[in-house]
């Protein structure tokens, strides 16, 4: 498991993920990588089909919320539900959420 950052533009501040090269907002190219650990589940939805794919197994994947306002889709490998506080990190490259065990 590797960890999930996103970019915080050093000029205006702004939050942007998946990694840009410019800020929307401001134009600049400076950036600082801020790790995201978690966030909540606001939408699941499922991925039934995919186009060029054989023997396709629906997965899940969700809109979570983090704690800095930004919004990240991610597949889901357990039985998350709206509500709930997902761990988010990247495994193969792709932003992936599994429930909090309890601490």
């Amino acid at each position: 498991m590797d960890k999930l950052f996103i970019q915080k533009c050093c000029n205006c501040s702004k939050y942007t993920f998946p990694q840009k090269f410019f800020c929307s907002e401001c134009g600049s190219t400076e950036f600082n990588k801020i790790s995201i650990d978690e966030g909540k589940v606001k939408e699941i939805s499922v991925i039934r089909h995919m186009l060029g794919q054989k023997d396709w197994i629906p997965r899940k994947i969700a809109n979570i919320e983090t704690a800095l306002g930004i919004y990240i889709t991610a597949g889901i490998e357990d039985t998350a539900q709206e509500g709930d506080t997902l761990e988010i990190y990247l495994h193969n490259g792709a932003p992936i959420g599994k429930i909090i065990k309890e601490r």
